[in-house]
């Protein structure tokens, strides 16, 4: 048995107990580049294409292992990240060198535009979890992108002879053909090919396809559609440190007239919550913030201004969520409407 079936085996079982048991190394292999521009077809060049997708592809396996919820841990390993050209021999030393658990290697295909669909190759009487690797990426790219399937393939790639490692090299579609290259020079398209080359992995590990959270910040401003009030807040600039354009306030007092700020979270889960004032000695040392559950968090607005401020973490749902900053504290001060933010889900 060679080191790369030994180390592959010992890192599968591991991963399959447990998704956080063990960090896999994954060297992601972009091919072409520099000097080297591979295939070319309506306006697109293999070596950008396929670069995009593969930093993609490390995005995703990042964002699985900064989640905790589920997924896998992985530690990735890039031939390039920028359009340079690297030899043949220097993407295997690369990955060699690294001591990565697997080599996942990215193409598109070319040959007289007729020519369309996905393959993904193993090497010539590969192991049965290089076979497994290739087996797994063709069958999420068929459903990443829908295209013809080509099959699982064999053959003696260098990049594939000469890792250490179980290795595959997908050639993702034609990007000469007119119907395969609308995916392989589509952002969106690279992002999907991404994605479900994480599932790959991580079937490929014992692991169910998981999708980890991807927070999204949402920033109302109070001059964004987002804010209401009533015409008892003005608009001001006179203190320094604002965010946008200008800032709300009103004068504090028992009465009911609060600012509000709107945001539409496109998926349920927790969000870390802030706000942002200018500070000032006339302030309300305890501007009351209404946040999305009805609870109340106050906050000093005499110090603190320019930046944003913890409000809290909380559990919300999707679709339109408010926190409303109230003028009901001590007479004879001002409350600052400035901005809040969402982050989230995390």
């Amino acid at each position: 048995m060679n080191r790369g079936v030994f180390v592959g085996i010992v890192a599968a079982l591991a991963l399959a107990t447990s998704s956080w048991a063990v960090t896999a190394k994954i060297c992601i292999d972009a091919g072409h580049g520099g000097s080297d521009p591979g295939a070319t077809g309506y306006g697109q060049q293999e070596a950008t294409n396929v670069l995009n997708t593969s930093l993609k592809f490390k995005a995703w396996l990042d964002k699985d292992t900064n989640d905790g919820a589920g997924g896998g841990s992985w530690s990735v390993v890039m031939t390039r990240t920028s359009n340079v050209y690297v030899s043949l021999q220097g993407r295997c030393d690369i990955a060699n060198n690294a001591g990565a658990n697997r080599f996942m290697c990215i193409h598109n295909n070319a040959f007289n535009g007729a020519a369309y669909g996905t393959e993904t190759f193993a090497v010539t009487n590969p192991s049965s979890t290089s076979a497994d690797l290739r087996n797994k990426v063709q069958e999420r790219m068929l459903q990443a992108w829908g295209r013809y399937n080509r099959g699982n393939k064999t053959a003696g790639f260098y990049v594939l002879m000469n890792t250490s490692m179980p290795a595959e090299l997908a050639e993702l579609a034609f990007i000469d053909n007119a119907g395969d290259s609308v995916y392989t020079g589509s952002s969106t398209h690279q992002d999907s090919a991404a994605k479900y080359h994480m599932y790959a992995i991580q079937n490929h590990y014992g692991l169910s396809a998981y999708a980890p959270n991807t927070a999204a910040t949402y920033v109302v401003d109070n001059s964004g559609s987002g804010f209401s009030s009533s015409s008892n807040w003005w608009t001001s600039t006179s203190t320094a440190g604002y965010y946008g354009s200008n800032y709300a306030c009103r004068g504090t007092g028992s009465v009911s007239d609060a600012a509000t700020f709107t945001a539409s979270l496109a998926a349920s889960g927790n969000y870390a919550m802030s706000a942002w004032w200018t500070a000032g000695a006339n302030r309300a040392a305890s501007a009351p913030y209404i946040l999305p559950d009805g609870s109340v968090v106050n906050k000093n607005q005499q110090t603190g201004g320019g930046a944003w401020s913890s409000l809290a973490t909380k559990s919300l749902g999707s679709g339109a969520r408010s926190i409303s900053l109230s003028c009901w504290t001590t007479a004879g001060y001002y409350v600052i409407a400035d901005a809040v933010k969402f982050v989230g889900p995390n």
